[in-house]
Parts: C-alpha cells; sequence; structure tokens
C-alpha cells in the first residue's frame, strides 16, 4: 500500500499529489522509518550505478577519480562528459563502436545549440557517448578488456562481468536478485525492495569511513563526491546534493532516489508516478531528521530551494511543492 509522499499547491489548493513509498535505514542496515511499503519489489534502475562500478572495479576496470565517477553517474551528454567517456574506451583500446547503448544527444538544449554551432556546417549528429549511461558502458567495457572477457556481449546477464554486477548487489543490499529486465539503455536491470536499495547504497557511502569496507565501495563513494558534476551535470540534482552536502546522492529512472550519509544512514524513496517531484524533499528531510548531525536542517534548505521544481505561473512562484501527510506523520 502506497502513501502520500508530497502534494503540489498552486494559489493554495492542492493540485496533484504523489504517492509512492520511503524507508530509512540506518548505518547498520536497520530500519529505522518506513512510509508506505518500501518492502515492495521495484526496477531501482539508475540508483544501482555506484553498486554496478563496484563490480567492474572488481573485474579489473582501472577506474578513477572522474572516469570511476563518470560509471556511477547518469550525466547529461555535454561535451565534458563525452570526452570522459570516450578515454575511458581509449584506455581499453576500444571506441564508441563499441558502446551497446542508444545513441543520443545533450540532455540539454543549449549545449546541443553550442555543438551543433560548433560543429557547423557539418550536422551534429547522436552519439552513444551522449546517452546518459556511457560511463557505466563504458566501465563495464574496461571490465571485460582488463579480465580478457569478450566485449561484444557485455550486456548479456551472463557475461562475467554482468554476473559480478549481481554478485555484488546481492552483498550489499543483502537480498537475492529473484529478476531481471532490460533497462533503458539495454543493460540487465535487476529488481530489489526499497529497503534493500536503501541499505547497499548506505554500504558504499559509509565505506570511506569504515576499516572493514572494500576498497572498490570507498573508491566509488569518493570519486562521487570529490568530481560530482561528472555524475550528473553542473547545476544537476545530484550533483548540488552530493556538492553541498556531500551526501551520496542517485537518481533513478521512474521516480527512484537514494540518498545516503556519510555514516551510512540512507534514504530511499520509490514514486509510483514515476515523478522524480518528491524524492528530493523527502529523501532530504527525512535523511535531516535522522542524520541530523551530518545532514543538519538549515544545510539541506538552501539545497531545497535548488533541488524541488517549483510551481509557477507566468514565470512566477504561485505554489509550493510540500510533504504529504504519511510523511509528516513519521516527523518530530
Amino acid at each position: 500500500m502506497t502513501a502520500q509522499l508530497i502534494n503540489v499547491v498552486r494559489n493554495d489548493v492542492v493540485e496533484s499529489s504523489s504517492q509512492g513509498s520511503a524507508v530509512v535505514v540506518g548505518p547498520d542496515g536497520s530500519v529505522l522509518c518506513t512510509v508506505g511499503t518500501p518492502e515492495d519489489i521495484i526496477y531501482p534502475r539508475s540508483s544501482l550505478k555506484p553498486l554496478q562500478a563496484i563490480a567492474s572495479l572488481r573485474v579489473g576496470a582501472p577506474l578513477r577519480d572522474e572516469q570511476l565517477a563518470l560509471a556511477c553517474g547518469s550525466h547529461r551528454g555535454t561535451e565534458a562528459h563525452q570526452q570522459v567517456a570516450a578515454r575511458i574506451l581509449d584506455d581499453a583500446g576500444l571506441s564508441e563502436d563499441d558502446l551497446q547503448c542508444p545513441e543520443a544527444y545533450p540532455a540539454d538544449s543549449g549545449e546541443v545549440a553550442r555543438l551543433a554551432a560548433v560543429s557547423a556546417p557539418v550536422r551534429l549528429t547522436k552519439t552513444p557517448l551522449a546517452f546518459n549511461c556511457s560511463g557505466k558502458h563504458s566501465g563495464f567495457l574496461s571490465a571485460a578488456r582488463a579480465a580478457g572477457h569478450p566485449t561484444e556481449t557485455y550486456l548479456d546477464p551472463e557475461h562475467p562481468v554482468q554476473r559480478e554486477v549481481f554478485s555484488v548487489i546481492e552483498q550489499y543490499c543483502d537480498e537475492t536478485i529473484t529478476h531481471h529486465g532490460v533497462d533503458g539503455c539495454g543493460a540487465p536491470a535487476p529488481i530489489l525492495s526499497l529497503t534493500g536499495l536503501a541499505r547497499g547504497i548506505g554500504q558504499v557511502a559509509s565505506a570511506p569511513h569504515r576499516r572493514t569496507a572494500e576498497l572498490a565501495a570507498a573508491q566509488v563513494a569518493t570519486a562521487m563526491l570529490e568530481h560530482p558534476c561528472a555524475v550528473h551535470g553542473p547545476t544537476s540534482s545530484d550533483t548540488v546534493i552530493l556538492r553541498e552536502l556531500g551526501v551520496l546522492s542517485k537518481l533513478g529512472a521512474e521516480g527512484v532516489r537514494v540518498l545516503a550519509a556519510p555514516d551510512g544512514t540512507t534514504v530511499a524513496v520509490k514514486a509510483q508516478d514515476g515523478s522524480h517531484r518528491a524524492g528530493g524533499l523527502v529523501g532530504l528531510v527525512l535523511l535531516s531528521q535522522f542524520a541530523p548531525e551530518a545532514v543538519p536542517l538549515d544545510a539541506i534548505t538552501p539545497v531545497l530551494e535548488t533541488v524541488v521544481p517549483q510551481v509557477l505561473g507566468g514565470g512566477k512562484p504561485v505554489g509550493r511543492i510540500q510533504l504529504g501527510h504519511d510523511v509528516l506523520e513519521v516527523l518530530d
């Protein structure tokens, strides 16, 4: 049973709302708070990328710094993002022709216009390097090449890289994968509970501060925090949260977001309507409630002003997105 996560209020009238679920887990993986039914199985989609990057490292991908952050990210396809993905491939003796994610233009219209002007009179064309998962795919290919595995079948669920991905997810999330579909980028898309997702990403976020943590997990968390623009984009929500709060943040398609404090306290949110309007507000407020020392309320306020969509009328604010009653009930 889902719960009311947020309301969209326009001129003091509730215009629409988002239903869904949320969960907060502590540093030890214990459940601290639930909203709705976070035990339900979902497709976490791109919110699993930090765990997929750990698998790439385990197999042998020599990813570090900005390259590793891009492998964890859902980037905007800017020229800078494309260049990082291209370098990963080049270092492995591969090229964009080896990528099996779809071709795309950059996600931002301004970047499309800029690149079109630069390439004129040659027409700007789509490239898989601009697809928002090209970093993850480049990481998979780098791992496959480093270990001597076939690169042509790197997305096959039985490929050694993908088998390692499933192993990492099951280990970190403490759940058995019972089904997988196909993600928008063509990679296998396993299903998990929202609670399992929170546990897994929490372990990654706390890895730099735990002596017993896996080195690959600590490398992933550090890369995301030190190179936040590679994870999303200069003004995009994941980047803003990483940069301003030091919180590991990762969006997943169809209304999924996971946010993890450095101590491992983690919030995972899933909106049933697939919208991302709820995740930032609900996730940050719950994280501030349950990890106030790491994520104080006064610190999240300016970030919320950036990552929560505005309700506009004639180009001016005429409303707000507010927490739903089911979320308010679990707050002090």
